[in-house]
């Protein structure tokens, strides 16, 4: 039996639903919810939530030994069907846990620690017209000739995101963000060099394990962090996604089930010091990545020298109509 929680009055819930129902999904974007303290010192930070259908709610176990389970907080049982009900998770050393729930529809989820509440507890509001964060793969260098090769991450949002305990998929290789909290201001880029070590700035990170990501056809997919499912076949998880040389390469289904990618698209292959490069509007994906000279600091370097191509032709002529 799970712990009594307090909650908000069902006047307020029942009255925020009907608002949220009238509101329409926009595109994904991230919100993040830090899980901090132990025993009733623990907290949601912050405890309401406000985000799109459609977008991530991120929590990360910044201290402590916590749940986080989405249910009824006037009796303290997980809801039916399930949105989310965590393990026990607890933060020690550098093991912070993570965990990330996908919103689909407008509604309003509560949701409580299953050892701390009452009082650890909050509310997701799921709407339309929020300001969040957005993390998009913006640059690409593959084939740089040394072997540190680059991935650039934009926030393409409006207000202030945190990639703390993301994962970039190089192919089937996931390497997480080790570092809790990575903020991210809009606008603002953070470069992943791999197969390289350094020393980690506001703008450049070093994840060597990562390892070349090679001049022939491949991909780069970046994850919502979640140490409860790591999956990378699960669509919930996929935040962006790009694929260069020819279509098919690893992860592409599962952005397409995502619907941050388009089958059989491609960037091209480019030269050797050349990159690939994200000159669409947040609203894109597939179809608006192109060959650019590098720049991997959030300035355009060379948009529109050759885009991404499909497998057919008359695939580009939907795309470039």
């Amino acid at each position: 039996m799970r712990p009594p929680v307090s909650s908000r009055p069902l006047r307020l819930l029942v009255a925020a639903l009907a608002l949220a129902a009238t509101f329409a999904p926009s595109r994904a974007g991230e919100v993040r919810v830090n899980i901090t303290g132990t025993t009733l010192t623990g907290s949601f930070s912050p405890r309401t939530i406000n985000c799109n259908a459609g977008d991530h709610v991120v929590f990360v176990w910044s201290s402590g030994e916590h749940t986080s389970t989405s249910g009824d907080s006037s009796t303290g049982t997980a809801d039916t069907p399930n949105h989310w009900d965590t393990p026990i998770m607890i933060t020690t050393g550098t093991n912070t846990p993570a965990f990330s729930w996908h919103s689909t529809v407008p509604e309003v989820v509560p949701f409580f620690c299953a050892l701390h509440a009452p009082p650890m507890a909050g509310h997701v509001f799921v709407g339309s017209g929020i300001a969040v964060a957005d993390f998009r793969l913006s640059e690409v260098q593959y084939n740089e000739a040394s072997g540190f090769d680059k991935i650039e991450i934009t926030n393409l949002g409006t207000v202030l995101g945190d990639l703390g305990r993301y994962r970039i998929a190089a192919g089937a290789t996931a390497v997480g963000i080790a570092v809790t909290n990575v903020p991210l201001s809009p606008g603002a880029t953070l470069t992943i060099h791999t197969n390289e070590s350094g020393t980690n700035t506001s703008t450049d990170m070093y994840l060597p394990a990562i390892g070349p990501l090679g001049g022939a056809a491949g991909s780069v997919a970046l994850y919502a962090p979640n140490t409860v499912n790591t999956a990378l076949t699960d669509p919930t998880q996929v935040i962006d996604f790009v694929e260069w040389g020819s279509g098919g390469q690893v992860n592409e289904a599962t952005a397409v089930a995502a619907s941050v990618w388009t089958a059989g698209v491609a960037a091209p292959l480019v030269a050797v010091g050349h990159s690939i490069e994200f000159c669409g509007s947040a609203a894109q994906h597939a179809g608006a990545w192109f060959e650019s000279t590098p720049s991997f600091s959030g300035a355009p370097g060379n948009c529109g020298v050759t885009p991404a191509r499909a497998t057919t032709w008359g695939r580009i002529k939907t795309l470039y109509r």
